[in-house]
C-alpha cells in the first residue's frame, strides 16, 4: 500500500478501516470530490478496490437516536426497483458500515456521470430527466414495505423552516446596519404571518399522499448522461413525509437557485421567484419536470 499524506492519516488508519470492511489490497486515489461537493466530501478518499473505484467517507450522521439501519435498508429496496444508487461496499458479516475509533464510515461505488451545472447548455433537459426520476422515486417508495421512518415534529418542513426564521430574526438584532435588520425583521415578520395558516393549510388536506422520500433532492445530489440520470446520492435525509413537500423542494432547487459544480457557493437564479423556462414546457422534447413528474406518478394514486 502506497504511503499516505499526513492530511489523510490524520483523518484515521486507512488501512484499518479498509481491514474492517474485509479489504486487504486496494490503492489510494486521492481525495474525493470537487469543491461544492456535499458536507462530508471533504473527508472523502477515492480508493481503487479489485478493477473499480469506490469512495471512502465518514457516513453523514442522522438525528439524535435515528434508526440510521433506514437509509440503507431504503436504498437497497429502490436499488432493486431500478434506481441508479451506488452500491456500498458489505463487510464480511454483510455490513454496510464499520465503525472505527468511535467513527463510522462507508464504501460507495464511484457515481458514474456528469454534475449538473446551470450553465451547461444541457441544464434543461437535465431538469426534466430530474423531474422524471424524481416520479420513478416516488413511484417505486409507494411500495416499501419497511416500517415508517419519521422524523420529529421540529424537524419536519414548518419547524425548519420555522428554525431558519430564528436565525434570521437573531442575525437581525444583531447587525449593526439598521437597514439589514429592518430587512431581516421585516421578512421574518412576513414569514411568521402565513406559515402557520400554510402549515394548517396542508396538513388539513386529506388524501395528500405520504411515502419516504429522499428527503434532499437537489442538483448535487444527481449525476447525468446522455440518457439522463445516472446516478442518485446522499439519502441521510430519507424519511416518511408528504410527497408535495418533497416536490416544492425540487421545483425550488431547480428552478430557483443557480448551481455551478466546480462552487461553494448558491447564488439565486432570477431575482425574484422562480426561473420561467424550468418550470414550463420548453421547446422540442425539454418537458416541464412537474407535468412529466404528474404523469408518472398518476399511474399510482
Amino acid at each position: 500500500m502506497d504511503e499516505h499524506t499526513p492530511e489523510e492519516k490524520d483523518l484515521h488508519d486507512l488501512n484499518e478501516v479498509m481491514q474492517a470492511f474485509g479489504v486487504s489490497e486496494w490503492e489510494n486515489l486521492g481525495l474525493a470530490g470537487p469543491p461544492g461537493s456535499p458536507p462530508g466530501d471533504g473527508k472523502s478518499l477515492l480508493v481503487e478496490i479489485q478493477g473499480e473505484r469506490y469512495v471512502l467517507k465518514e457516513r453523514v450522521e442522522g438525528l439524535i437516536e435515528e434508526d440510521s439501519n433506514h437509509r440503507y435498508d431504503f436504498r437497497h429496496f429502490l436499488q432493486q426497483a431500478g434506481i441508479p444508487i451506488p452500491s456500498l461496499w458489505l463487510t464480511p458479516q454483510g455490513e454496510p458500515v464499520v465503525e472505527v475509533d468511535d467513527d463510522y464510515f462507508e464504501l460507495e461505488q464511484e457515481a458514474r456521470g456528469e454534475r449538473f451545472s446551470t450553465a451547461d447548455p444541457r441544464s434543461l433537459e437535465w431538469v426534466g430527466a430530474a423531474g422524471a426520476m424524481l416520479a420513478r422515486i416516488h413511484q417505486a417508495s409507494s411500495g416499501y414495505p419497511g416500517p415508517l421512518h419519521r422524523w420529529p415534529s421540529e424537524a419536519h418542513a414548518g419547524g425548519v423552516v420555522q428554525g431558519y426564521l430564528n436565525l434570521a430574526r437573531s442575525k437581525a438584532e444583531e447587525s449593526e446596519i439598521a437597514a439589514i435588520a429592518a430587512a431581516l425583521s421585516n421578512w421574518c415578520d412576513q414569514w411568521e404571518a402565513v406559515l402557520p395558516s400554510a402549515m394548517v393549510s396542508i396538513g388539513s388536506v386529506r388524501g395528500l399522499p405520504e411515502f419516504h422520500i429522499h428527503g434532499d433532492f437537489h442538483a448535487l445530489n444527481l449525476r447525468f448522461g446522455p440518457q439522463g440520470v445516472t446516478a442518485v446520492l446522499h439519502w441521510e435525509a430519507s424519511r416518511w413525509e408528504k410527497r408535495i413537500v418533497e416536490l416544492a423542494y425540487g421545483l425550488f432547487y431547480f428552478s430557483a437557485l443557480e448551481w455551478r459544480a466546480n462552487s461553494t457557493i448558491t447564488r439565486p437564479l432570477v431575482k425574484r421567484g422562480l426561473d420561467p423556462e424550468r418550470p414550463r414546457f420548453s421547446h422540442c422534447h425539454h418537458q416541464w419536470p412537474l407535468r412529466r413528474y404528474l404523469f408518472y406518478s398518476a399511474r399510482y394514486r
